[in-house]
Parts: structure tokens; C-alpha cells; sequence
């Protein structure tokens, strides 16, 4: 059973005729905690005790992820399909792969990669393969909360906002509150020859604003609880 990864880029620009700045779900539905092992289909559980002690022998199945472990092995740790994330309060959140073949069915197959460590909010950002495409899940370092966007947001300068390129849907993310505030973009850019082009990679110019590689006459203007496509 073979993983196939979600593209870089959007492949297509985002539908016309709906409001700019929307939220399409309830933040109930996009941040919970984990219970009783389970959360959006992954196998997750909040344990008592502390993260990380050292594995010499622990197995790391992606060099990329090796690579942020490398660096964060006082908070997160990984040991063959089990992820461990350091939590406040000598807690810890085990995040458990499901990619045996025999065992996981196509629509329980998932891996989880730890992606980055954002230290202004506190989160850290793990990304989701399933058997085809996936998501990306914000985990509270705090609370063990954790917000499920449609891919690995790129971060603002500052850290306080991120933007998560998805292959049909565009999130911003503000960690201005307790929980993040996930909206989604649902307009597209009306500037001259933009609306038939792919947006591509999201770069951030400033806090308030982002370009996109694929765009070459519009950027989008992020404010507070709303955003608009500026020519």
C-alpha cells in the first residue's frame, strides 16, 4: 500500500462568487482535544508522563523528520510509528501511525510527521499522510489541543499567522486567542488574468500581506478577521 503525497502546489484557483474572508466551520469542529485514543481518525492519546528521554536505538522512518527531531530532542521524540510530543505540565501527546498494510485499510492508513516547532505561538505542526493526500494537524504545546488545517501552513513573519496552501482550499491561521481562529479564503483574485492562473507557493511580504508565485498582479491583504485580493 503505497502513500501518495499531496501536490506543493494548488492546482487550480479557488472558486469565484463567495465572501473573502469565511468560516466554514465551527472551532469546535477543527480544534478538540484527543479522547479516548481517537481524534479525526488518528490515534492519539494525552499520557501523564514526561517527554522526551533519550533512544539510541529508535527507529526514524523519514530523514526529514529526522532532521526536526535532530533539533527538538528535549520536546519530541519518535520510535518506529510512534510520535511523542512534550506537553506543560510533565504531559505527554503520543500520535501512533497506522501503515501496516494487513492491519489499515485504506481509509484508516495515515503517518504522522513531525513538521516544525513554532515557539511564538507554542505549537507544533504535524504533517498527515493518508493513503491519498492529507492534512496537517497545530498541536498546543500548553493544552495538547489540537487544530486540524488542510496542509503545513506557512508562518508570518512574526509567527502570529500562518497560511495553509491546500489543494482546493486556502486557510489562514491567527493565534491571536486561545485557540487558533482557522478561516478559510473563498474568493479569488479578480485582477487581470490572475482569476486563470494557479496560485502557487504562498511567500509572506510582511504580517499583513502575501504573495503567491503563481500570481504576478495580486496579493492577498490578511487583516483582523477578514482578507482581500489587492491588484
Amino acid at each position: 500500500m503505497k502513500h501518495l503525497a499531496p501536490p506543493v502546489l494548488i492546482a487550480a484557483v479557488l472558486a469565484l462568487a463567495a465572501p473573502c474572508f469565511a468560516q466554514t466551520d465551527k472551532p469546535a469542529e477543527r480544534t478538540a482535544t484527543p479522547s479516548k485514543g481517537l481524534l479525526w481518525g488518528s490515534k492519539m492519546t494525552l499520557e501523564s508522563e514526561p517527554c522526551c528521554t533519550a533512544l539510541p536505538d529508535a527507529k526514524l522512518p523519514d530523514r526529514t523528520e529526522a532532521a526536526v527531531l535532530a533539533k527538538l530532542a528535549d520536546r519530541a521524540q519518535r520510535d518506529g510509528p510512534i510520535l511523542k510530543l512534550r506537553l506543560q505540565g510533565g504531559r505527554t501527546l503520543k500520535i501512533t501511525d497506522c501503515d501496516v498494510e494487513d492491519a489499515c485499510e485504506a481509509e484508516r492508513f495515515r503517518t504522522h510527521r513531525l513538521a516544525a516547532w513554532w515557539p511564538t505561538p507554542g505549537y507544533y505542526v504535524v504533517k498527515v499522510n493518508l493513503y491519498q493526500g492529507g492534512f496537517a494537524y497545530l498541536v498546543s504545546e500548553r493544552t495538547g489541543r489540537t487544530s486540524r488545517v488542510v496542509a503545513v501552513p506557512v508562518p508570518s513573519p512574526s509567527g502570529n499567522r500562518a497560511i495553509a496552501p491546500g489543494d482546493d482550499a486556502l486557510e489562514i491561521i491567527d493565534f491571536g486567542g486561545q485557540s487558533p481562529r482557522i478561516v478559510t479564503v473563498t474568493d479569488a483574485p479578480r485582477c487581470d488574468g490572475a482569476s486563470e492562473a494557479s496560485l502557487g507557493k504562498p511567500i509572506w511580504i510582511d504580517d499583513s500581506h502575501v504573495r503567491f508565485e503563481g500570481l504576478k498582479r495580486a496579493t492577498l491583504h490578511v487583516g483582523a478577521g477578514k482578507a482581500d485580493w489587492q491588484c
